[in-house]
């Protein structure tokens, strides 16, 4: 009885020690959004003005996770467990390009597919995101590369992007800062393109 009562203590202290091991290895998760610039123009479109939808963003298969991506090779990328995403990535990025594009073309009607319905006019355009890389390298580089396309008047227009920026420190919230600006380097790119067509 007394070898039996030893073993039965042993064995809670063992269960203990693994229970005090696994307490102190959770990991505290940190969560990020991309930053949303303020918008520095009112929008002056009228109610003819020329419409652009922005269809939803699509994103490479990699990136439909909640994780951060890291590139630490040429050909590896590691998922985050710490460091996640509040919310799916191509909602934010669909969200910030409306707002951008708005305050980038104040005098066209920029919305989304959900209120194309009553949106849509003659001269309306469709605008369509898609992204084939977007991440960190131990580098401190983002990286942001994809194509959009527009149709508009029944032709399509497809351009290539590939944007690099450094990050300003070390660190995952300087890497989602600087990956916000990569966002509004490509809106940029795209209201200048969208600029550059000719008036009907």
């Amino acid at each position: 009885m007394k070898n039996a009562s030893i073993v039965k203590q042993l064995m809670f202290n063992a269960l203990m020690m693994l229970g005090l091991s696994a307490c102190s290895s959770v990991v505290e998760l940190k969560y990020y959004q991309l930053p949303v610039p303020a918008s520095s123009s009112e929008n002056t479109a009228s109610k003819d003005a020329a419409v652009l939808i922005v269809e939803p963003v699509m994103v490479a298969n990699y990136l439909n996770t909640n994780a951060l991506i890291l590139q630490t090779s040429q050909v590896e990328l590691h998922r985050t467990q710490q460091h996640q995403w509040l919310e799916a990535l191509d909602q934010q990025l669909n969200r910030i390009l409306v707002n951008e594009l708005q305050a980038k073309l104040p005098e066209t009607s920029v919305t989304t597919a959900e209120f194309a319905v009553k949106s849509a006019t003659p001269s309306t355009q469709r605008l369509l995101v898609q992204i084939a890389e977007f991440h960190g390298t131990e580098q401190g580089m983002v990286i942001l590369s994809g194509r959009y396309s527009w149709l508009v008047d029944g032709g399509v227009q497809l351009r290539q992007f590939r944007i690099e920026l450094p990050q300003p420190e070390a660190g995952y919230p300087a890497m989602v800062q600087t990956m916000g600006q990569a966002v509004s380097t490509l809106s940029g790119q795209i209201a200048e393109q969208l600029k550059s067509q000719p008036q009907k």
